[in-house]
């Protein structure tokens, strides 16, 4: 069995070394083999001539090199095209995702039948509001999309050459890892594994980055935004009923005496707000639409080591 561990560099250049020797000193002596697959997502720092480095000394540790910053979630699926392992684990560059778990994840998954072992962070150590940020985050997607997302699961986990070609064939331009392993429809289990502290650097989610993450993803996994939409234009509707009943007894009681307040208030306040609302919505799901028909490359790569083939699909 070969294990690929892919792992999206981001800002952590200092920890590679590190988790190079973690999963050598986890993997080695087993009734395996494995790979470390490196993706330089051009953040901070200069990771690229590390990873070179490395895989120089260890054919076992290969890289791939993004022409600019494309994100997390796209740098995992580089990862994933170019993996070549039966099983494939994703991993943090910062070492909050311990190497050292990938024996028990494997175990997990020979003993489970299943396509992935997706890891519940448990008692995770950061600050309290980053926590917060990211369960709010994860328990507001569960609701608007419906998808059975763990609220404590992040991107930590190990996924079955099935699993990884079922995800490679979906073209969509924004990818989220946890979300699709639940669209694949494959079986996942779940393993608990405490998350240790930061190694270095901090994390990039910040609350702006967590909020626009959150719609593409619901723009992108959920029409329930539409029917939401229509939704409360029917609450509205129905509550202008019944504040235009109001009105009109007391301007038939002759308590409202200027001419034109009831037709103006209700037009304005509660059509206006509606309509505007609805064309928001409709507007977001028309930008991912023009995004699609672009049909641009969603992942460009730079380079690789010289002990990596291109991958046939990005």
């Amino acid at each position: 069995m070969l294990i690929s561990v892919v792992s999206p560099v981001y800002n952590c250049t200092r920890c590679l070394p590190e988790i190079v020797r973690r999963v050598r000193e986890t993997l080695d002596g087993q009734d395996l083999r494995w790979e470390v697959l490196f993706v330089d997502d051009r953040g901070p720092g200069e990771p690229w001539p590390v990873i070179e480095a490395l895989a120089a000394a260890d054919e076992r540790v290969r890289g791939v090199r993004l022409m600019r910053n494309h994100g997390q979630h796209l740098a995992i699926w580089a990862g994933l095209a170019h993996a070549r392992g039966d099983w494939v684990a994703v991993i943090d560059c910062d070492l909050q995702d311990d190497p050292a778990m990938l024996l028990q994840m494997v175990d997990v998954a020979r003993e489970g039948n299943c396509d992935a072992v997706i890891v519940d962070r448990g008692e995770w150590r950061d600050s309290r509001w980053r926590r917060a940020a990211s369960r709010l985050f994860t328990v507001f997607l569960r609701a608007i999309t419906g998808m059975k997302v763990g609220v404590n699961a992040g991107n930590f986990g190990l996924y079955s050459r099935r699993m990884v070609e079922n995800l490679l064939s979906f073209r969509d331009k924004e990818v989220f890892l946890p979300a699709m392993t639940v669209m694949t429809g494959l079986e996942r289990r779940s393993l608990v594994v405490p998350r240790a502290a930061r190694a270095e650097g901090r994390s990039s989610y910040g609350l702006g980055q967590l909020l626009r993450l959150a719609v593409a993803l619901i723009i992108r996994f959920s029409d329930r935004p539409l029917k939401l939409s229509v939704l409360a234009g029917l609450l509205l509707s129905g509550l202008s009923a019944g504040i235009a009943l109001v009105v009109f007894v007391a301007w038939a009681s002759g308590a409202i005496t200027v001419a034109g307040w009831t037709s103006l208030m209700l037009s304005i306040w509660f059509v206006g707000g509606l309509i505007l609302s609805a064309l928001g919505v409709h507007g977001f799901y028309i930008g991912r639409i023009f995004t699609e028909v672009q049909d641009r490359p969603r992942i460009r790569v730079m380079e690789t080591t010289a002990n990596l083939m291109p991958a046939e699909r990005l």
